[in-house]
């Protein structure tokens, strides 16, 4: 027959456990541990007198002193091994080998070192299986504020044959806990948990000792350690934070009587204890309110025999039930309660188990399920430093099992549909937006969108749009006619649950366009001079080139379509030119302006001879891009703040050649002027359309349009207006030398 030397099995069984927990039998049965029972001379039990005379125990420098010498005192030697059940000096018993035996006076003193149940049995059986009750409730240390310990009454009729598994609770434990999140320096809110567990917490040991051929003579043939729980638990977590939580808090210690066994007339001792901790953590990034009712079974515990070896023993089942959770945003979190449950053999040490149970809450969108709660258990062994039974091991713990069961997910949920702030009246003409603004948290308003859609499983449900007088309507659709009509909206997601809403639409033809003309000055006769149409219309329609000119007699246009025109007057005095433009529904916008044509100065110097807006960019000449500089048509458009050819430089610059022959001192007063379209560039209230605006000027002979303010892009008509000074003030020189579209960027207010 192999045995095994004793520290090796010991330490790999505690290193393997998990099973379903056994009823513990109560009480000091001796009968399953006094058969075939070998006790050596060696060890000594203290009777009652013994134990009623000793005054003090450390067992930490292992001296006992008695009051007085009894019998079993004066038989004592170096190398005996003494025994003792509960006593008031040592309430946990003792196991312990004599080193010396001296007299104190009337006292007698005892040195003594830790023995080890094979120093006291050389062959024998211990089973110790039990459940604590409320009767073996000592006392109850670590409560939190708000928490209530209840011992229930012990049932009649037994326990059940596994440790730890009772006919009803022992105890029940209310609580109401606020988490803070610890995690991360910034996180903010709290988790609140409230509610109660009910459990019933159990012990089993099983040692067989037997004479061997290893040294010492005496081995372990068998070991078994296990913890059983029952746990019932009710959970509601709510919680309104941005952050990680995790924490553990200690919701109660509970101590217990000592619980006797006998091999032979071998008392052994077993003292438990249980330790309760309220768990969170994950990660919240909105708010959660849900709950949860569980109930889990489990033994951890492992086996060792000579012919078997290591047999895990332990066992777990799990059930629950929860209504469905409320929340918003992303989120994890992760709620439970712990029962650390150990025992030790003469309050030495022992094997300590570990249940965690709880309920975590896993969403996610889009997805489908979007929410899951799973219970989840998690079992742990291990062992402290020593065991009276073999002497001093390493210290273990090892995860028996950790395990997850879905208790609920949700079902397929229709998506969600909501109008937003958006005006139902629109314009004939004008292409609206019949998309919707796509949410995963609910309805929200978007940017020019007339509703909002969300599903939880899907994200963006499929949208279709559609109008009693119109049919289907696409994304963009522009009506072509005034007068009401109904709008529907329907939303399907991917598992066919749908939405819809409907919403009355008023369509209206636009109000007219308006019509402004821009220039600068009085011209001359004979001079090309620069005038432009400023067009407003409610879509910002380009009707440039359903605009016409029109002159007098003798005066001539460079064309007569389009929103800029160079004007040649051919008489002095006051000239005529008329404007007109047409939107799509065949209104008719129009204007007559009349100028004062000055005749030719007397003296025209200094004059302009050239003057032009030029863009700085490459062109490939021979196969080589070359930096260079062409002219802007008039009516063109351009992005004031675009780069040119030379880095960071501005691609927009206007230059002016000047005939100026007497070499008098001039000043150049340049300006970008753009005309206020939509009547909101000057943050007036209420707002000024067709308004000008400087959105850049300059002194230098070059003038550079570079805008780098970056606040929201405008594209409206502009010109850029150059007043040449001279000594003599009225022989200044007043110029549009250009005009046409610009895009730039401003912030309601004026740039200058």
């Amino acid at each position: 027959m192999r045995y095994f030397w004793l520290a090796t099995p010991l330490l790999a069984l505690l290193m393997a456990c998990s099973h379903e927990p056994s009823a513990p039998v109560t009480g000091t049965d001796p009968a399953p541990n006094n058969a075939a029972v070998i006790i050596p001379d060696t060890t000594k039990v203290a009777d009652a007198d013994t134990r009623a005379a000793l005054t003090s125990y450390d067992s930490d420098s292992g001296v006992l002193k008695f009051s007085k010498r009894t019998p079993v005192l004066a038989n004592l030697k170096p190398g005996d091994v003494l025994v003792s059940e509960p006593s008031n000096a040592a309430p946990s018993g003792y196991l312990r080998k004599i080193t010396a035996v001296r007299q104190d006076g009337t006292n007698t003193v005892l040195d003594t070192t830790q023995a080890n149940l094979t120093d006291a049995i050389t062959k024998g059986k211990l089973k110790a299986d039990f459940q604590l009750t409320g009767d073996d409730l000592l006392r109850t240390e670590g409560l939190p504020e708000g928490a209530t310990l209840t011992a229930n009454p012990t049932l009649s009729g037994g326990i059940k044959p596994q440790a730890g598994v009772g006919e009803n609770y022992g105890f029940t434990l209310k609580f109401d806990r606020t988490f803070i999140p610890v995690k991360e320096a910034n996180a903010t809110g709290t988790i609140r948990v409230n509610g109660g567990v009910n459990f019933n917490v159990g012990y089993g040991v099983d040692v067989g000792i037997d004479p061997c051929f290893a040294l010492p003579p005496v081995c372990v043939t068998s070991f078994e350690a296990k913890v059983g729980f029952a746990q019932g638990s009710n959970l509601n977590i709510t919680g309104d934070f941005q952050g990680v939580v995790t924490d553990a808090v200690l919701i109660g210690r509970q101590y217990f009587k000592s619980k006797l066994f006998f091999v032979g007339p071998v008392p052994v001792v077993v003292v438990p204890k249980v330790e309760l901790f309220l768990t969170a953590g994950g990660e919240i990034k909105a708010n959660v309110k849900f709950k949860a009712d569980e109930s889990v079974t489990a033994q951890v515990g492992a086996r060792w025999t000579e012919d078997d070896g290591w047999k895990d023993i332990s066992g777990f089942g799990i059930t629950g039930s929860l209504p469905p959770p409320t929340f918003s945003g992303s989120l994890s979190p992760r709620v439970g309660l712990q029962s650390r449950a150990s025992f030790t053999l003469y309050n030495v040490a022992g094997p300590e188990a570990t249940l965690e149970s709880g309920v975590k809450l896993d969403v996610a969108y889009p997805r489908n399920p979007n929410w899951i709660v799973n219970g989840f258990l998690k079992g742990t062994l291990g062992f402290r430093v020593k065991l009276p039974i073999i002497g001093t091991l390493a210290s273990y713990s090892t995860t028996l099992f950790d395990i997850s069961k879905e208790l609920g997910r949700s079902v397929n949920t229709p998506p969600v549909l909501a109008l937003t702030n958006q005006p139902h009246s629109v314009t004939a003409g004008k292409p609206q937006n019949f998309r919707a603004f796509c949410t995963t948290t609910g309805p929200a308003f978007g940017n020019g969108e007339f509703f909002s859609a969300g599903d939880a499983e899907d994200g963006c449900p499929t949208i279709t749009v559609t109008s009693n007088v119109d049919g289907t309507l696409s994304p963009d659709h522009a009506f072509q006619s005034p007068g009401n009509r109904t709008i529907t909206v329907t939303a399907r997601d991917s598992g066919g649950a749908t939405a819809q809403l409907s919403f009355m639409m008023n369509v209206v033809n636009p109000p007219p366009p308006v019509l402004y003309v821009k220039y600068l000055g009085d011209p001359y006769q004979g001079e090309a001079y620069l005038m432009s149409a400023a067009i407003l219309t409610p879509d910002n329609a380009d009707l440039c080139r359903f605009t016409v000119w029109a002159v007098e007699g003798a005066d001539t246009l460079s064309n007569t379509t389009g929103c800029d025109v160079r004007v040649t007057f051919g008489r002095t005095g006051a000239r005529r030119v008329s404007v007109g433009t047409t939107d799509r529904q065949g209104t008719v916008a129009s204007q007559k302006v009349t100028l004062n044509v000055l005749p030719p100065p007397a003296n025209p110097y200094p004059k302009i001879t050239a003057a032009g807006l030029y863009s700085s960019e490459f062109v490939r000449v021979f196969g080589k891009l070359v930096c260079t500089g062409p002219a802007i048509g008039i009516g063109d458009s351009i992005d004031v703040g675009a780069e040119g050819c030379l880095v960071r430089a501005p691609r927009y610059s206007t230059e002016v050649t000047v005939d100026n022959p007497s070499g008098e001192a001039l000043t150049y007063d340049w300006k970008l002027i753009v005309t206020d379209t939509g009547g909101y560039l000057g943050g007036k209230n209420p707002p000024v359309p067709g308004q000008d605006y400087v959105l850049r000027q300059s002194s230098n002979p070059v003038f550079e349009l570079g805008n780098s303010y970056n606040n929201g892009s405008q594209t409206t008509p502009c010109r850029v207006t150059l007043t040449l000074g001279v000594p003599d003030p009225s022989r200044n020189k007043n110029l549009t030398v250009w005009s046409g579209k610009c895009t730039y960027f401003t912030n309601n207010f004026i740039l200058k």
